[in-house]
């Protein structure tokens, strides 16, 4: 099966080929990785002249890219809840990340209207979905939507909590992040969060499998393994992007995707294994560029909702 890269087209795309292939014997497996506040333009494909993303740009070069796509919201929350189940926030009720009016009031054209910040179990998920048709699920990495992601149809959670934020940053400690408790203290939370994939396909090699990968990344705190940041801060600045701490979580990222695919291959399950990469919402607009595209996370203009 081909690698589909970047692709923001809607899961239960995938949700009907895995329920098809139930009826064959090889069911296709199925990564997604979700990525949080990555800007349209924060890949080398896309045209960054700053950020390096060779195993991204990889599977843009072996897949399919799809540059006009839309996320249902431009910010965390509700843009998740819509992925995990299929609805529009009116259906879901989680409008925003927590209930209060956000910025200022004197700005507010419409009436506040709290909603919610749990997506209500009652709801079913692709994650249901999937497990009936005999698959494997798990997430790992940020959750957002409820204390806990095993009621919403996953076998298997590392580090899903209700915190849109890495527990403390991306370095340790992470408190009451599930398997990150004794977290090494120089352990830098994406590796470990590629890790865990890993280890995840590895334990269901024999089976198909759905794993949700949601990074924390690149959301902040803005924090860079020193090295990566040394290494952006040498280099020359782009005109469209500058940002070196940005650059190294970016470069860390596609670091891990190198990583597993090339477990995949090692497995034998590249050619049975449909990967998916996008973003929840537009990039942080302090630390990068959507440009062309006007506006960033947070807006409803181009660049908060195009994937």
């Amino acid at each position: 099966m081909k690698l589909f890269p970047f692709v923001a087209i809607t899961i239960f795309t995938f949700l009907d080929l895995a329920i098809a292939g139930a009826q064959t014997p090889a069911r296709p497996n199925v990564l997604f990785i979700f990525l949080d506040d990555y800007g349209w333009r924060d890949c080398g494909y896309m045209g960054s002249d700053f950020y390096e993303t060779p195993n991204i740009d990889a599977l843009a070069r072996d897949g399919m890219i799809f540059t006009n796509a839309y996320s249902c919201s431009a910010n965390c929350a509700p843009a998740r809840a819509c992925l995990l189940s299929g609805q529009y926030t009116p259906r879901h009720e989680i409008y925003n990340v927590g209930t209060a009016l956000r910025g200022n009031p004197k700005w507010s054209k419409l009436k506040h209207i709290p909603g919610t910040d749990t997506l209500s179990t009652d709801i079913r998920t692709w994650a249901h979905q999937v497990r009936e048709a005999g698959y494997r699920t798990g997430t790992i990495g940020k959750w957002h939507l409820s204390p806990d992601p095993l009621p919403y149809g996953f076998d298997f959670n590392f580090a899903g909590t209700h915190s849109g934020s890495p527990p403390r940053g991306y370095f340790p400690p992470h408190p009451k992040a599930p398997g990150l408790e004794d977290a090494p203290q120089d352990e830098y939370l994406t590796d470990r969060l590629t890790d865990e994939s890993i280890a995840f396909i590895q334990r269901n090699q024999d089976r198909p499998w759905f794993l949700y990968l949601t990074h924390f990344a690149v959301h902040t705190p803005l924090q860079g393994q020193k090295e990566l940041v040394a290494k952006y801060e040498a280099k020359p600045k782009g005109e469209l992007h500058q940002h070196a701490v940005m650059a190294a979580m970016i470069e860390s990222v596609d670091s891990g995707i190198g990583r597993i695919v090339d477990k995949l291959a090692e497995l034998g399950l590249s050619k049975n294994t449909a990967i998916v990469f996008t973003s929840d919402n537009g990039g942080y607009g302090p630390a990068t560029s959507m440009s062309p595209l006007k506006g960033y996370k947070g807006t409803y203009y181009e660049g908060g909702i195009r994937e």
